[in-house]
């Protein structure tokens, strides 16, 4: 499983080469449990692929906030964020997250 972040710098993330996925999971939210799921089943390809980003929205609201701000996006969790040369590409909550879904973008 991938280790949780604590602190996020925006400008590094639009600056990554590969594509950044981050995933917003509340480990209070059997919905967010179960999306974190999906994902770890294909998580040697998504890491092949991109940086991929563990943010726990209880521990860390604080900075799940800002990257709502920073990214203009709507906060969300379970929440994915994709950052592509940049730009966020994709965004999909609940269960709209997949991993399909998300290769495709990368």
């Amino acid at each position: 499983m991938w280790e949780y972040t604590q602190t996020v710098d925006i400008s590094a993330l639009k600056k990554e080469e590969k594509p950044v996925i981050i995933f917003k999971h509340s480990n209070r939210c059997s919905i967010s449990t179960m999306a974190l799921n999906r994902l770890l089943d294909a998580q040697e390809e998504l890491d092949a692929n991109a940086t991929v980003l563990l943010i726990d929205v209880i521990a860390n609201r604080s900075t799940s906030m800002q990257l709502a701000d920073d990214l203009d996006t709507e906060h969300a969790s379970p929440q994915v964020i994709v950052i592509k040369s940049g730009e966020v590409i994709h965004t999909a909550s609940h269960m709209a997250i997949r991993p399909a879904t998300i290769l495709t973008h990368l």
